[in-house]
């Protein structure tokens, strides 16, 4: 009798930010996506009446754990430092995460990067994580 299985390949995610590839992620967790908040909440009255309202906030946060040696971490510098300069800013962007081979998709279309990573130096590689903000992000987890 044949088993079915599915197999795993980190390599099958494929991230652009704002036009650029990101690539060179840290091993272990290397992309991390939570929303600020719930799709809906709930309320009780004093009789005990319960009410669920929607919420239309899909603001979230995406980290991106990269390798110090990875490209990306001088483009994404660049675009942070640019955005930062330029008056209203110049570094909004669209985000797209996708599992090239499963319905995975995370797509907002106004990202930036909120704040330069942490960068700590010795004699281990280090990595630097990069936190991006997005306005409104749509989700399918497959």
């Amino acid at each position: 009798m044949a088993h079915a299985f599915d197999q795993y390949d980190p390599e099958d995610y494929s991230v652009v930010f704002n036009g650029i590839p990101i690539e060179g992620f840290a091993p272990d967790d290397c992309i991390d996506i939570e929303f600020d908040s719930e799709g809906y909440q709930d309320q009780v009255g004093a009789d005990g009446r319960v009410v669920r309202y929607k919420s239309s906030d899909q603001r979230a946060t995406i980290i991106f754990t990269l390798m110090a040696t990875s490209p990306s971490n001088k483009l994404l510098s660049a675009m942070y430092n640019a955005d930062i300069k330029t008056p209203n800013g110049m570094g909004v962007g669209p985000i797209l995460i996708r599992d090239t081979r499963g319905v995975t998709v995370f797509a907002g279309t106004q990202a930036w990067i909120q704040k330069m990573p942490k960068s700590t130096l010795g004699q281990k590689l280090g990595d630097r994580e990069w936190k991006i903000r997005v306005a409104r992000l749509e989700a399918v987890v497959g």
